[in-house]
């Protein structure tokens, strides 16, 4: 079958990192949202995955979705991946779960912490997370949602 030919729900698993354009194609298309959201600053975007104005297009991404919804009557249907990564709870995981507590607050948020380093993770090219996320961190991730009334718990 070359076309859907019935009416099935359609997922948008993405890292969200994607044009103007691509959202106003997807937008009305899609019935549920796994946007990731990695990173906290420009610095760790650019250093980690090459992403110039990373910051720039997942708020701008995230809250043309949310606003879309608010719009169009709709109830919440997005789950935010943030992958809590060793040494970055401070530049990463605490502003991208303020900026999704003040400006997308009935996103959940699936606080993961399945890091583990690969591939081009190593002691010579980033030592500074060749590394498992400590149980310390986690806890500072989720403690921090909790206290910003963030909807974690049910898809962590």
């Amino acid at each position: 079958m070359k076309f859907q030919r019935e009416n099935g729900a359609q997922l948008w698993n993405s890292n969200h990192y994607c044009s103007e354009e691509t959202m106003s194609i997807i937008t009305d298309i899609m019935d549920f949202w796994l946007p990731d959201f990695k990173y906290g600053t420009e610095d760790c975007a650019k250093k980690y995955s090459n992403a110039s104005n990373y910051i720039e297009i997942l708020h701008r991404n995230l809250k043309t979705h949310y606003d879309w919804l608010e719009q169009n009557d709709f109830s919440q249907n997005t789950i935010i991946r943030h992958l809590v990564m060793p040494n970055h709870v401070d530049c990463c995981t605490i502003p991208i779960l303020e900026w999704i507590a003040e400006n997308i607050p009935e996103a959940m948020v699936n606080v993961m912490q399945q890091y583990h380093p690969s591939h081009q993770v190593n002691r010579a090219t980033f030592p500074e997370i060749n590394r498992r996320l400590t149980s310390d961190e986690f806890m500072r991730a989720r403690k921090h949602a909790t206290k910003l009334g963030i909807l974690w718990e049910p898809v962590s």
